[in-house]
Formats: C-alpha cells, sequence, structure tokens
C-alpha cells in the first residue's frame, strides 16, 4: 500500500513516541477519521444494522454473558476481562462487553479498536454509543455528535443513548437539540437520573434558573444536589482538575446516576445481552 507524505511523516512520529503517546495517537485517529463517514452514512448503517440480528445464542453462553454483564454492572472490569479471557467467547456481545472493560480500564486505544470492529455488527448502535463515549470523554464533540447521531438511529427508544446524544450536543452548543434529545431521554425513562441532572445543568447553562429549580423539585434533587449540578457547569468547562475526576468516574463505572450526582456523558451500564 502507497502512502502519502503526509502518511509517512505521521509513521514516523508515531515510531519515535510509541512508548506512552501510542494509543493516545492511534485512538485520536480512529476518532478523527470515522466520524465523517458516519455521518454522511447514518442511513446506509440504519438499514444494514436492520439486517442483522445476533444469531441464537446456548444457554451455557447465555449464562456466562450476563455473569460477565453483571460484574462488568458492578464496576469490576479487570476481573470482567479475565472472565471473558476465560471463557472464550467470541460471539458480538462478548466482544462489546470487552470494549465496555477496556473502555473502564482506561485502555482507550484498544476499547476504540473493538468498538470500531462492531460498528457493523448486530451490537452496531451501542458500539456506535462506545465510539461517542471515548470521543467527548476526548473533548471531540463534533466526533462525540457524529456517533451518537448514529447511535440514535439505530436505537430510537434507548433512553441511555438519547441522553448521551442530548449531552453531546449541549457541549456542541446546539441546546435547542440538546432539550429535544434530553426530554426524550426522560420520557423514555423516568428513572434516567443522568439525563434528568443533564437537562438541569442545561437549564442553568441556558439561564434558567427557575426551570432548573422546578424540574429539581419535580425529580426530587435536594438543594444541595442543586446547587453542586449548578457548579458543575463552571467545573466541567474551566477546571482541568474536575473534569478529571468526572472521566475517572465514567471510567470506573462510578457514576451511575443513582446512588451520587452525576452529570456529563453515558450511564455506565452499556452492558445488555441482546
Amino acid at each position: 500500500m502507497k502512502y502519502s507524505s503526509a502518511h509517512q511523516v505521521y509513521f514516523s512520529w508515531f515510531k519515535l513516541h510509541a512508548s506512552r503517546l501510542a494509543g493516545a495517537v492511534l485512538l485520536a485517529m480512529l476518532l478523527q477519521g470515522l466520524p465523517a463517514w458516519a455521518e454522511s452514512s447514518d442511513k446506509t448503517a440504519k438499514e444494514n444494522a436492520a439486517k442483522l440480528s445476533c444469531q441464537a445464542i446456548s444457554a451455557e453462553d447465555k449464562t456466562q454473558l450476563e455473569m460477565i454483564g453483571k460484574v462488568l454492572a458492578d464496576g469490576k472490569a479487570y476481573a470482567a476481562i479475565a472472565f471473558l479471557d476465560a471463557s472464550k467467547l467470541e460471539l458480538p456481545q462478548a466482544r462489546l462487553y470487552r470494549a465496555h472493560a477496556l473502555r473502564q480500564t482506561g485502555q482507550y486505544e484498544q476499547s476504540a479498536q473493538y468498538y470500531q470492529a462492531l460498528l457493523g455488527s448486530c451490537v452496531s448502535g451501542l458500539a456506535y454509543q462506545g465510539m461517542g463515549l471515548l470521543a467527548e470523554m476526548q473533548d471531540q464533540h463534533e466526533a462525540a455528535i457524529s456517533y451518537l447521531k448514529v447511535a440514535s438511529t439505530l436505537l430510537p427508544v434507548e433512553s441511555r443513548v438519547r441522553g448521551d446524544y442530548g449531552y453531546a450536543l449541549m457541549m456542541a452548543g446546539d441546546n435547542r437539540q440538546a432539550l429535544a434529545e434530553l426530554l426524550t431521554a426522560i420520557e423514555l425513562d423516568g428513572k434516567n437520573r443522568l439525563a434528568i441532572n443533564n437537562l438541569v445543568l442545561l437549564m442553568f447553562k441556558t439561564g434558567q434558573d427557575e426551570k432548573a429549580a422546578q424540574i429539581a423539585s419535580d425529580y426530587g434533587i435536594t438543594e444541595q444536589n442543586l446547587a453542586e449540578i449548578r457548579n458543575s457547569l463552571g467545573q466541567s468547562s474551566l477546571n482541568p482538575a474536575a473534569k478529571s475526576g468526572q472521566r475517572q468516574q465514567y471510567m470506573l463505572g462510578s457514576c451511575n446516576g443513582n446512588t451520587q450526582l452525576c452529570t456529563g456523558i453515558l450511564s455506565p451500564t452499556l452492558e445488555v445481552v441482546q
């Protein structure tokens, strides 16, 4: 294969920095290279996905997948990887779980590779959602929107996907569309605390403090948590330490929106056996 001079420069740079920066470079290439394709072919993706369905699996494999999903939901991503290794399952669902586990352990490069390989599979909607998460965590809002737009097309009634799409739109400044997506997410699942908190955040962001307070009252958000949500608006955009801490929560799966206050993108409980 012939490469352009630009690619040759990239490869030379990559070889010189092949230690700590290797993963970040590859992940950036994946995230920058795919969104334009994703945005331009979301209709094709939907049509292709409609033709795909996960093959029936044995009762034994399903039991293993459910167990691994529970381990992931408990935030034990390293253990999940060990169980995946032991199971030797190569089903799309198992590979999706591995992508989630790699993401939760901070192995973004490998996680992106697994998600990318699943974009045309029977779990493609969740793979697009995972790529959207990785992009948003890298502050690549345009890329996140591209991936999550496709994910929401493939999984139109999945509350978490619509909520994540809404958050990415809010971070990119498209507040009107963000509002529509967050309201959709909440109407689909009134227990989606992350989407509810993000809706309150959007109200503060757009100067609608009274509406923020009303939403908080309607959904039982305490005054203390309401103040924390308002403070997170400044922290997420201006305070690198706070933003790093938020990303750490998502990486470890500790931000579930139920047992603690969280704003941001993507509930960690993506683990769905289809």
